[in-house]
């Protein structure tokens, strides 16, 4: 390497913990991809020969949990960061044919339920799904370690490459079917030939993902910042009828062409630092255009507030999101912050508005609005941030539910 990668420093000092106990250690997956292409990670795993009791023994079983069935792993907890820390797997010998309960029919052959046999550095990147997610990178050593022999170099050429059988890599784990079309969009790298044939033939099998696994992934997506440029690719490749089926079936609608451009308005402002990466204010924003056409209003004209609005802001934005089964504080936070939508544009009592909870992100989504379809020069200085609200118009604020 010519140049050393930026490694956040308590990310360095667990490498180097991790080594100092014995063990091998390195940064795996996304992190590395970020850090290539001179992105900052929104996150690190990290990959070592020590098992997970091994690692608690390192870190201290006040700061680490061990969490998983399928995927056994630890949880080590930096402030409000959690970091993942796996063990080196090799290839399981035992996969599928077993009954999918979802379906009540059996599974893809070689589909893998169990992923706990513990094996090398080198194993564990031979039954990984592609070659830009096989690279170790350890930070103490500056080394990069491509066991595949093609990981740097579909880096470099910005391609999706599955390591082995591509079309046994998608029936092993359909939710990477999923993962290589996310390469598509967050990064615009485009897939090998034999990838893309097989992910064309295997799409099918994505009924066989765990719900919750792909409900995970949707709420990944919502709090990245990528979402427009993902959303998009999944469509093109026929995964977004499975995933976001509503969306789908509405596509080719100004409703959905307004929602990306409202959702990548708000992926700009997270990337600014204008607002928080909220999985909620994401939701609403996809959810407000679908809206305004139920009410059957122009986009960007919002709703008359009248009663019956509130029951289509919940219908619309629950049918957007089916299949996933939504975290209750999620659906409540976005249902609040469009409530709100009506009476932030047209009231002139902003002092009774601001003491009401959920205003700061309701707030947040009025402005994704006005930079992206109003363009008011005034709005922005008329609505005060939260840091200028006055602490005694902040008493009706508090609630039982954590902003997201």
């Amino acid at each position: 390497m010519t140049k050393q990668l930026t490694v956040a420093p308590h990310i360095r000092d667990i490498i180097r913990r991790l080594s100092e106990a014995g063990f091998e250690a390195y940064i795996v997956g996304g992190a590395i991809r970020d850090l290539m292409l001179e992105r900052t990670p929104k996150d690190y795993d990290i990959s070592t020969s020590a098992r997970p009791e091994q690692v608690k023994e390192v870190f201290g079983r006040k700061r680490t949990m061990i969490i998983g069935k399928r995927f056994r792993l630890v949880h080590l907890y930096h402030g409000s960061e959690i970091i993942e820390i796996s063990t080196f797997r090799q290839a399981p010998e035992e996969t599928g044919r077993i009954t999918d309960k979802a379906f009540q029919k059996p599974a893809p052959e070689n589909m893998i339920f169990r992923d706990n046999e513990y094996g090398t550095a080198e194993e564990d990147a031979w039954r990984r799904d592609f070659t830009v997610n096989a690279l170790f990178y350890n930070p103490l050593t500056d080394q990069i370690i491509d066991h595949t022999g093609h990981g740097i170099e579909d880096m470099n050429n910005g391609v999706v490459r599955a390591i082995g059988n591509a079309a046994l890599r998608f029936e092993e784990d359909p939710v990477r079917l999923l993962r290589a079309l996310k390469l598509v969009g967050q990064y615009s790298f485009r897939m090998s030939e034999e990838t893309e044939e097989a992910l064309f033939r295997q799409m099918p099998l994505i009924i066989h993902a765990s719900p919750s696994r792909l409900t995970l992934e949707m709420e990944k997506i919502m709090k990245g910042v990528y979402g427009h440029a993902i959303l998009p690719a999944f469509q093109r490749y026929g995964l977004l009828k499975y995933f976001l089926p509503y969306l789908h079936e509405n596509w080719k609608t100004p409703a959905a062409e307004y929602a990306m451009r409202l959702l990548e308005g708000r992926n700009r402002r997270v990337v600014s630092g204008k607002f928080r990466d909220s999985i909620s204010v994401a939701m609403a924003t996809v959810a407000l255009p679908f809206i305004e056409r139920h009410c059957g209003c122009e986009y960007g004209s919002l709703w008359p507030y009248e009663p019956r609005t509130l029951g289509i802001i919940y219908q619309v934005l629950h049918e957007i999101f089916q299949p996933h089964h939504l975290i209750k504080r999620l659906s409540i936070s976005a249902d609040r912050m469009l409530q709100l939508q009506t009476a932030l544009v047209n009231s002139s009592k902003i002092s009774k508005i601001t003491s009401l909870q959920g205003y700061t992100h309701a707030r947040e989504l009025m402005m994704i609005q006005n930079t992206v379809e109003w363009h008011s020069p005034t709005l922005e200085a008329m609505w005060p941030t939260e840091a200028a609200i006055e602490p005694n118009q902040k008493k009706y604020k508090k609630g039982r539910f954590r902003r997201r």
